[in-house]
């Protein structure tokens, strides 16, 4: 109507986006010891940008060793009784790094398919089965 290109700050906004991950993704790396064979394991490499950022969130929020309370922690749960709303109470920064872990998994596999609970919860078991393998869990800031 006016003739305002919206799509140019879209793509700009796009390419802002990118650029922070990319910065968050490189200091997540010097931070985090065995980051980049903590990704391969879980088959991203260097160029899943959206991957890797839900890793580097994923391996900064959730801190327990338990699979179990990992679970509980991301809302990955059926709550169930007359009480239900007030008992799930979860991270949801924590849940939304894990999904974007999730779904770049999902697609370099080739599953081009909606998210379900059990594709989060078994990529928070990789992770969590990951971190106990390399020993991340006893160091401060992981």
């Amino acid at each position: 109507m006016i003739g305002v290109n919206v799509g140019g700050g879209i793509r700009m906004l796009e390419k802002m986006v990118e650029d922070v991950r990319r910065e968050i993704i490189d200091k997540a790396t010097r931070l985090i010891p065995r980051f980049m064979d903590i990704a391969k394991s879980l088959g991203l490499d260097r160029d899943d940008i959206n991957g890797l950022m839900g890793l580097a969130g994923e391996l900064v929020y959730s801190k327990s060793a338990s699979n179990k309370k990992s679970i509980k922690y991301h809302g990955l749960y059926k709550a169930n009784g007359r009480d239900a709303r007030r008992m799930k109470r979860y991270d949801s920064r924590a849940q939304r790094y894990l999904i974007m872990l999730t779904n770049a998994i999902l697609w370099k596999n080739g599953e081009l398919r909606r998210l379900r609970y059990r594709d989060l919860r078994r990529t928070l078991k990789m992770v969590t089965n990951i971190k106990k393998q390399i020993d991340l869990l006893g160091r401060a800031g992981i």
